[in-house]
């Protein structure tokens, strides 16, 4: 943790998705994470590239209708990451198949986060046991 006492979550692109554009059937696990953090339960981290990524899908391939409105929300909800020289370094020589979740993976690690948030758990196989993987869904378990 790297704020306060407050569990530190890095958002895949895809969950962070799924919140701004209301995707179904994911939408109401990942906005729970959103919720938690309104009530300074947990703080949300995603990566300036993820952000990129998120703009380019809700103006250019989904065209949702009050993208400004739900991005500007959204960022101010989250802390955002850079990664820089070395952590773009780190993905490209690393042993993950897709580069862009390592970039994502290695910004969130080396940013100390607590978990990584993802629907993906497969796609993350590489990982470390310092920085656990998991599903909104799983993480939420901790709150029952």
């Amino acid at each position: 943790m790297f704020k306060g006492n407050l569990p530190e979550l890095f958002l895949d692109a895809d969950v962070a998705f799924d919140i701004i554009s209301k995707r179904e059937p994911h939408f109401r696990e990942s906005v729970k994470l959103l919720e938690l953090a309104s009530l300074n339960k947990v703080k949300l981290a995603i990566s300036e590239s993820s952000l990129a990524t998120l703009i380019y899908l809700s103006f250019e391939i989904y065209k949702l209708e009050n993208a400004s409105d739900k991005l500007y929300d959204f960022i101010l909800a989250c802390d955002i990451l850079s990664g820089g020289r070395p952590v773009m370094l780190q993905a490209i020589s690393s042993e993950f198949r897709d580069k862009d979740d390592a970039l994502q993976y290695f910004t969130a690690l080396n940013h100390g986060a607590d978990y990584f948030i993802t629907r993906n758990i497969s796609d993350y196989k590489k990982s470390e046991k310092r920085l656990p993987v998991m599903t909104p869904a799983e993480f939420m378990s901790f709150f029952k």
